[in-house]
């Protein structure tokens, strides 16, 4: 196979494949391909926002500290690559055909109603396990309980970031049933790190599933924290006496950062003992994902993108921009019609001057025209044209976001090389 046959196999798959009950299919399928996953210690990461940004915390600082690394993190913003990465390295065109070779005709009659999400898992454990990664961090797809990542019984120990409303058609439409789906990753007798700040629903049913699984929950304690910079350059903060720096933007990832502390320390105690301060300090400040808050002109105008997508990701932007003295504040928005859309817009829209609406860059996207009633000022504009209109109208002072879906970060950032 060369890569095109392998996405084409992949592609092959659907996106979301069949409705997913319970997880014997995505069992048929790493049975029939020796359950590598067996042979792995892993980091399980779940959660409505924040799971990349921690999860790159994490295997950044297990990394620093001398120990092969695997990292699965989706979607992807450049290249498929981007989601199966070891010490920071995607795993190249070459390795990828070589697996998929390897794999596909392990899997012939064992993957009726797969999705491409299943079909990468397997890729991704395949790979970890052939090239002895000592540590994984896995990131869940949707959910939790009924993720195919959660066929694993080797993690090390459970982290739930951010939860709020997403997915709601699939995990319920209350932050109960979101977090009991999110709290579903938990394992009898491993630990479990909580992000701060959850809501009291969601901090009520994961502390439940730890206690049923008898496994030591830990939120981290924001009375220890103290902020000391919050702006375009990043954070810096102290959280138990210790100074730490993210690089990537907003206040939301200092709970992300927080999150990434704690977990580091569990896998300091139960078996990673090379693990410092010094690798926790460097893996949260070198932890860049793609289009989290990231910044791709500095001025003239002032440049960022964020894949803020649902109404959690989207509260945390807003209170990022406000806060920035640039003006004006141009938007461009596109987002899919399968997200709380409407209450998602509802938390940024009052900052933002205009806002430049698209559609069309993924399957099932709001109708431009509609997206752009949702605020003050605001047009419809073709997906290519978009870039250049808001250049323009922020000007030399003011500041373009784009935001709304990785998906939409995906196509600009492609089509702005």
């Amino acid at each position: 196979m060369n890569i095109y046959d392998v996405m084409k196999y992949i592609d092959g798959f659907s996106k979301s494949g069949e409705p997913v009950k319970n997880l014997y299919r995505f069992k048929r399928v790493m049975s029939a391909l020796s359950n590598p996953q067996e042979r792995l210690k892993l980091v399980h990461v779940a959660g409505t926002n924040g799971k990349g940004s921690t999860a790159r915390m994490v295997a950044n600082a297990l990394a620093l500290a001398g120990y092969k690394t695997g990292e699965f993190t989706s979607p992807y913003i450049r290249a498929y690559n981007e989601r199966i990465r070891i010490n920071g390295v995607n795993i190249s065109d070459m390795e990828l055909c070589e697996i998929v070779s390897q794999i596909a005709p392990l899997l012939e009659g064992v993957t009726d109603g797969c999705s491409q999400f299943e079909i990468t898992t397997a890729i991704a454990l395949v790979y970890f396990a052939a090239k002895n990664c000592e540590a994984v961090v896995l990131e869940t797809g949707v959910g939790g309980l009924l993720d195919c990542t959660n066929i694993i019984n080797t993690t090390l120990v459970s982290v739930i970031t951010s939860i709020s409303y997403d997915h709601t058609a699939v995990l319920g439409n209350s932050l109960e049933a979101i977090a009991f789906q999110k709290a579903g990753i938990i394992k009898p007798g491993r630990p479990v790190v909580l992000s701060p700040n959850q809501s009291k629903e969601a901090v009520s049913v994961v502390r439940a599933a730890a206690n049923a699984k008898n496994s030591l929950l830990i939120i981290p304690n924001t009375e220890r924290l103290t902020v000391e910079k919050c702006d375009c350059e990043g954070n810096r903060f102290i959280y138990k006496n210790a100074l730490y720096v993210t690089s990537m933007l907003g206040k939301h990832q200092i709970e992300n950062a927080m999150t990434a502390i704690e977990t580091i320390r569990i896998l300091r105690k139960i078996g990673f003992p090379k693990l410092s301060f010094i690798h926790a300090y460097e893996g949260i400040k070198t932890a860049k994902p793609l289009s989290r808050c990231q910044i791709l002109r500095a001025d003239e105008p002032f440049i960022m993108i964020d894949g803020a997508h649902n109404p959690g990701g989207m509260r945390a932007l807003a209170d990022f921009i406000r806060e920035i003295p640039k003006a004006p504040k141009i938007m461009i928005c596109g987002i899919s019609n399968d997200k709380d859309w409407k209450t998602a817009i509802g938390y940024i829209s009052r900052y933002i001057d205009f806002a430049v609406c698209v559609d069309g860059f993924a399957p099932q996207t709001v109708f431009a025209p509609t997206l752009a009633e949702l605020f003050v000022s605001a047009e419809a504009c073709p997906l290519r044209k978009a870039v250049p209109k808001a250049i323009d109208l922020a000007g030399a002072h003011g500041m373009v976001v784009i935001a709304g879906s990785l998906y939409l970060a995906s196509a600009l950032m492609k089509q702005m090389g």
